[in-house]
């Protein structure tokens, strides 16, 4: 699954429980195949993390971007869709900002990936497959 789809779903209001958006962990770990799967090493964790980020700080389709939120919750920054239109500062985070906050937990493989949440995720690996 990538994290567009995932993005998308929360978008369209498919993660209902979730108010600001969703965790860096959790869409990265969504990405894996299968979802959840740890990473080999801490290298290739960062590279993936940065990866996405990047792909998400230049997405602008149709006028939707990605920014960021900060949650109380999670205690660091949540992403979503928005409508607008694309700067430099639009996600308003920076990479070093997600990977300080989750990157530990990113390694590890603790993505916080819920039960609700692989309910909603499987329900979307069936619409797009």
């Amino acid at each position: 699954m990538n994290w567009i789809k995932i993005l998308k779903a929360y978008h369209q209001g498919k993660f209902d429980r979730y108010y600001y958006g969703l965790t860096p962990r959790m869409i990265i770990g969504a990405c894996q195949n299968p979802i959840g799967t740890a990473f080999e090493n801490e290298q290739i964790a960062y590279e993936k993390a940065y990866e996405i980020f990047q792909e998400m700080a230049e997405y602008n389709e149709d006028g939707i971007i990605v920014t960021s939120n900060y949650c109380g919750i999670h205690k660091g920054p949540v992403l979503s869709f928005t409508e607008g239109n694309l700067t430099a500062e639009s996600i308003g985070t920076s990479f070093n900002s997600i990977w300080d906050r989750y990157g530990d937990e990113i390694i590890s493989g603790e993505f916080g990936i819920s039960d609700y949440d692989k309910e909603k995720l499987n329900e979307l690996n069936e619409l797009t497959n």
